[in-house]
């Protein structure tokens, strides 16, 4: 089964993606330049993730690990970054259900980039 993602975004419309759980991949300058893979799921969407993410991009802050390796390894340059989604619209909403499901895809995903790129991303560190 092939895990379907939602056309990028510019990170200066992320405000446009799903208040909803799911997986979210952020790039640099093109899809394929993906920096980091991750999930939300229950109370905190996207957007909260996404916005806990930019604080730490920007600032340095400890809101997200992924924000905070993304600042120290590229400064607070979110310039050219995109964002895609996966949302878990195969699977039975109920939470028993649908929180494995986004754990899985987002693991299956990094998977795949770590099969075809020989690494973790790198902003992700598990």
């Amino acid at each position: 089964m092939e895990l379907a993602l939602s056309h990028s975004v510019a990170w200066s419309d992320r405000a446009s993606l799903p208040d909803r759980a799911g997986v979210y991949f952020i790039a640099r300058g093109e899809p394929a330049n993906t920096v980091y893979i991750g999930w939300t799921w229950g109370a905190k969407d996207i957007h909260h993730r996404i916005r806990m993410f930019h604080s730490s991009a920007t600032t340095g802050h400890n809101d997200h690990a992924g924000g905070l390796t993304f600042y120290g390894v590229f400064d607070d340059d979110t310039a050219g970054l995109l964002v895609a989604v996966h949302l878990p619209d195969c699977v039975d909403p109920r939470p028993e259900t649908q929180h494995p499901y986004i754990a899985y895809a987002k693991q299956r995903l990094i998977w795949k980039h770590v099969r075809v790129y020989g690494g973790l991303l790198v902003c992700n560190s598990e």
